[in-house]
């Protein structure tokens, strides 16, 4: 009889967590395929030792392992042909953690009227590179699959791809780079490639004309536009980024022209949360105001045959109409009392330039900040399933219906789901209660707006 062996394809992992007990994860592409027993069994035997052609493998599993060849996620190899040291399998006593967006540094290059880390001022510093190693063995030890990137300015650090390459070899997926594109270079790009990493930049461009003005810097918005067409040039995902208030938001339509002009593959439009420096702003923009306005540009979006994935703050979001793979991750849910109160909480975190932990970004410069974990002081693995950043990950809509009555008695539970509890806690003082603005989008007829399209 023929000997026949297999190996995992060098790019897959094998690791599991207390919720998730197996997993194969992609460290090239963030993926994760949660295994059944026999799968896990069949996938933990592609080491290039174990030989298929024999008793230990029934029909069944050999049509497992037909199916993994046919995914690419093993291939078939010569005897001995081992694993490297990574992808054995690792398990790590804590819940399935997916991503952490990682502050790397509170520093800034520009003034930005909007910035909720309050960069300008430096509030929350910059660790040393031992300390992010440290932080990065943290990521390791919770079998964390993503990172993202952002500050500050990321590119400020000058060990920044130091960084990235100690991510790397650990085999960290970097998913996005959070950046205002005017200190990346070449140079950066092309050692990104030499690792074989592809992470999408998000590059902020707060609109054709009010760029400058938003980020209280003059004479850069140019070179933004430049960055975004460079990089996406190198090959390179580009989100552009786009936050309004009352005297930027008519910049909206030659800005849309301009993703048009450029290539955008993905455009997102948002209002700035009052915290950090955008508390007791006097421009931002009513409901009302926005709804109209987003409205708008939905609009020419969609009689031009929706030429770019699209976000338009919490009223809508779509791909472009011919490339599902460019969707925007926001999907219209129908929530029960049982859902998880916030699956992005239940599976990333935030991470502060300081190690402060936090649920997410919208958590910042609130209340809260202080009653958060630092991973200085203790370890992802203990933090992630027993602190208060725990208790807030775990909360169900029923949770947060027990302690609203209003919105228990609300037809429009369903759709909006008492909203997003960073958004309750800034507009009420309370994270328990209802969002406001969600609500109001729901209650006010402003969600229904953009549900009509000629392109449907």
């Amino acid at each position: 009889m023929s000997r026949h062996y297999v190996r995992l394809q060098p790019d897959w992992l094998l690791r599991g967590w207390l919720d998730m007990p197996t997993a194969a994860v992609n460290h090239k592409n963030g993926k994760v395929k949660k295994l059944d027993k026999r799968q896990f069994y069949v996938l933990q035997s592609c080491d290039g030792k174990t030989n298929f052609n024999s008793f230990a493998f029934l029909p069944i599993h050999l049509e497992i392992l037909k199916q993994f060849i046919h995914d690419g996620i093993v291939h078939e190899c010569i005897e001995n042909e081992e694993l490297e040291s990574c992808q054995h399998y690792r398990y790590s006593n804590t819940p399935f953690i997916k991503t952490v967006q990682w502050c790397v540094t509170g520093h800034c290059n520009l003034n930005c009227l909007h910035c909720f880390m309050e960069s300008p001022s430096g509030k929350y510093g910059e660790l040393s590179f031992d300390a992010m190693a440290k932080l990065i063995e943290q990521f390791e030890e919770a079998n964390v699959v993503s990172v993202v990137l952002t500050g500050g300015e990321p590119f400020l650090r000058r060990d920044i791809m130091d960084l990235i390459s100690l991510l790397r070899k650990k085999r960290i997926h970097i998913e996005h780079i959070l950046t205002n594109g005017l200190l990346v270079t070449d140079k950066h790009l092309s050692k990104l490639k030499e690792l074989g990493i592809s992470p999408s930049f998000q590059i902020s461009f707060d609109g054709v004309g009010s760029h400058d003005y938003m980020r209280g810097t003059n004479g850069i918005e140019q070179n933004v536009i430049k960055s975004i067409e460079r990089i996406q040039k190198a090959g390179f995902h580009v989100v552009v980024s786009t936050s309004i208030d009352k005297k930027s938001v008519d910049s909206l339509g030659a800005t849309y022209e301009l993703m048009k002009q450029i290539g955008a593959r993905s455009w997102r439009i948002s209002i700035p949360q009052e915290t950090g420096n955008w508390k007791d702003t006097k421009t931002a923009l009513s409901l009302d105001d926005l709804s109209q306005k987003l409205h708008e540009i939905w609009m020419r979006w969609d009689n031009d045959e929706r030429p770019f994935a699209i976000q338009l703050g919490g009223f809508f979001s779509s791909g472009a109409k011919n490339n599902n793979k460019d969707k925007i991750s926001i999907k219209k849910a129908k929530f029960t009392p049982d859902s998880v109160d916030c699956q992005t909480c239940k599976e990333q975190s935030y991470l502060l330039p300081d190690g402060i932990l936090l649920p997410c970004a919208g958590y910042v410069d609130t209340i809260l900040e202080k009653t958060m974990p630092s991973l200085l002081e203790k370890r992802l693995i203990n933090v992630w399933r027993d602190s208060n950043l725990h208790d807030i990950a775990n909360l169900t809509k029923q949770d947060i219906l027990n302690k609203n009555q209003e919105c228990a008695q609300c037809d429009l539970f369903g759709e909006c789901g008492s909203g997003c509890r960073a958004s309750a806690l800034v507009e009420t003082g309370d994270i328990m209660g209802k969002d406001p603005i969600t609500c109001a989008i729901w209650k006010n007829g402003h969600r229904h707006q953009f549900e009509y399209s000629k392109n449907k």
